[in-house]
């Protein structure tokens, strides 16, 4: 006897330090975590505040019916194991409607409120829409997805630049999308909300407002070719004088978008480091829409245009 309280004592002690030591590193990375929060998490827009929240929302929702499941699989087979002798065991039990009702009623509720905050937070936060409560009228940026980089066209300022934008806190920005030479893209910038795609011969918006400034990142999501990973992108937020100020200085840079230097960014290349261009070919952004639209068969339209074209 003991031997055996002797052996039981010294497994005991063995699981303590074990669980401290197991338990330990997971809340050590928790903590460390809690400063590295990104993307969602972590929002500097309006539009990407409003998904964590509906995030969070939908999660608390969801977990009204998981954690008691949790909290009562593990009660059940605590209570109703077999060494315990209990005074509640009903063989010829089967049925409760009181009992039948929670578990039905409560997740169809859960599920309709679901599908209501769904529903009109979907309609709030179409990117196609404008963002209430900014009067103040949109900043224009056309976005033409290449292989494999953004190029950001500015048409009201007549620059543009490669991996690189700029746009000014609290102000709207609109995006026009499309893709040339590569396949479908997702475009997003996942501190300021709303992944969007972009396809060729099509147009897709996206309105988004950066809420502080900042350096954020932007990528694709979209799986398209062997370059996609390294398909990133710089947005710097800034004040409203310091973006005039950047624009000006970009206007007299000696590097011009020509339709040569357009046709060489068509070429397939892996992260290139961010460029900005002064002048813009007329109407770049319709005329590669227009190229796409007016496609017939199977054959590219960039075929003859571009060498070593892998899309």
């Amino acid at each position: 006897m003991i031997a055996r309280m002797r052996s039981a004592f010294t497994r005991s002690n063995m699981r303590r330090p074990l669980m401290i030591g197991l338990l330990l590193p997971m809340m050590l990375s928790l903590t460390a975590c809690q400063g590295q929060l990104i993307g969602l998490l972590n929002p500097k827009g309006v539009i990407a505040y409003e998904e964590r929240k509906l995030f969070f929302d939908t999660l608390a929702l969801m977990l009204i019916v998981v954690l008691p499941v949790i909290v009562m699989s593990f009660t059940f087979i605590y209570h109703y194991q077999v060494s315990h002798r209990i005074k509640d065991y009903k063989p010829n039990w089967s049925h409760s409607y009181f009992l039948e009702s929670l578990w039905w009623g409560i997740p169809c509720v859960i599920v309709v409120v679901l599908a209501i905050l769904s529903w009109k937070k979907t309609h709030e936060l179409d990117p196609y829409q404008p963002i209430p409560g900014h009067p103040q009228p949109p900043l224009l940026i056309q976005v033409i997805a290449l292989p494999w980089k953004w190029l950001f066209i500015y048409p009201e300022q007549h620059i543009a630049t490669v991996n690189y934008v700029v746009i000014p806190v609290g102000q709207q920005v609109e995006y026009w999308l499309t893709t040339d030479n590569v396949a479908m893209s997702a475009f997003f910038i996942p501190q300021l909300g709303s992944q969007i795609y972009t396809m060729a011969g099509m147009r897709t918006r996206l309105h988004l407002v950066a809420n502080q400034i900042g350096t954020y990142e932007g990528l694709n999501t979209q799986f398209n070719g062997d370059g996609f990973s390294d398909m990133h992108f710089t947005v710097q937020v800034v004040d409203p004088s310091v973006l005039q100020q950047w624009i000006n200085n970009t206007k007299k840079s000696s590097n011009h978008l020509t339709e040569a230097t357009y046709h060489e960014l068509l070429k397939p290349s892996i992260g290139n480091k961010p460029q900005v261009f002064s002048g813009i070919p007329t109407d770049l952004f319709n005329r590669v829409i227009i190229t796409y639209m007016h496609t017939i068969g199977d054959v590219h339209p960039r075929t003859n245009e571009v060498r070593n074209n892998h899309v």
